[in-house]
């Protein structure tokens, strides 16, 4: 009788058929094995490193972008602007005394659709812009004597200023755009003739949107002269180091902060007034001087 040959063994088997006991597949000559926490260490290294030389990039360009939209809604501002002049002959005036209100967004409004969006800087914190539900600052008599939850006054938190009086409040004539339209210090309209080179005249101009409540004074005023603890109404670097400009012929523009406000800069003087002159005593009378601190000049607003 003969012997029944033995059967195979099953590690055999599996091994021949290229898998590993309970049917796991072979990887043949690898064995798995896990990171150690030197090699782990030298991932996350790298990461931060690219992280590190990314983040400034991006950051630059939501600048870029922000800035952009800012000149946008300038330029709209801009334009009603130009439609304001055609209609009256005149520019929109600053502020009105009598009732403690700004005029000059109320004047424009309407031109614009009610669009209140477009007075505001999208860099400028929110609780700056012309929406009561994140500027509680706003609110006030309006121009027409009744309450409005919606006027700007010389306490509310705003991103862009008007060029009320330009280098000096107490000239005669008057140098800016037309500051009170009301009040002890009305001085007439300012007409549209009055301006000399509307394409080299500051109408409107980022402000700071000054966070500190208590240094909060005429935020939607531009004054280049303003010396107060928060320079409220200086025009506002917030744009990587720079300030845009609307003009009064409607074009838009941007400009570093310490040529803007230097006494010394006779371009940007001239830019100020309505008849092109640096007044300052040799291009047009002089006007009071005033000091000037470059460090705080070139400081990045935030």
């Amino acid at each position: 009788m003969s012997t029944p040959a033995p059967e195979p063994s099953t590690s055999i088997h599996h091994a021949a058929s290229g898998h590993l006991a309970g049917g796991t597949p072979a990887l043949p000559g690898r064995c798995a094995r896990a990171f150690t926490l030197i090699e782990l260490l030298v991932v996350i290294a790298i990461i931060a490193i690219l992280a590190a030389m990314l983040l400034p990039a991006l950051s630059r360009a939501k600048a870029k972008g922000q800035q952009a939209s800012c000149m946008s809604n300038l330029r709209q501002i801009g334009i009603a602007g130009v439609m304001y002049i055609n209609d009256f002959k005149q520019y929109p005036g600053d502020y009105s005394a009598n009732n403690n209100a700004y005029v000059w967004p109320t004047r424009l409004l309407y031109l614009m659709g009610n669009n209140r969006k477009a007075f505001s800087c999208p860099a400028a914190p929110p609780n700056s812009s012309w929406d009561t539900n994140v500027n509680k600052t706003l609110g006030g008599k309006a121009e027409t004597g009744n309450f409005d939850p919606f006027v700007v006054t010389p306490a509310s938190r705003f991103s862009f200023g008007y060029n009320d009086w330009g280098l000096d409040l107490n000239h005669k004539p008057q140098l800016g755009l037309g500051g009170d339209v009301d009040g002890g210090f009305y001085k007439g309209p300012v007409k549209d003739s009055t301006v000399v080179r509307p394409t080299d005249m500051i109408m409107l101009a980022d402000v700071k949107a000054q966070q500190n409540p208590g240094m909060i004074s005429f935020d939607a005023n531009l004054d280049p002269t303003d010396n107060s603890a928060g320079h409220s109404q200086w025009p506002s670097n917030r744009h990587l180091y720079r300030i845009d400009f609307l003009f009064a012929d409607g074009h838009v523009d941007k400009a570093k902060r310490p040529d803007v406000v230097d006494p010394k800069n006779s371009l940007w003087r001239r830019r100020w007034n309505n008849d092109n002159s640096a007044h300052d005593g040799t291009d047009g009378d002089a006007v009071a001087p005033w000091s000037f601190d470059p460090v705080a000049a070139g400081t990045l607003d935030q």
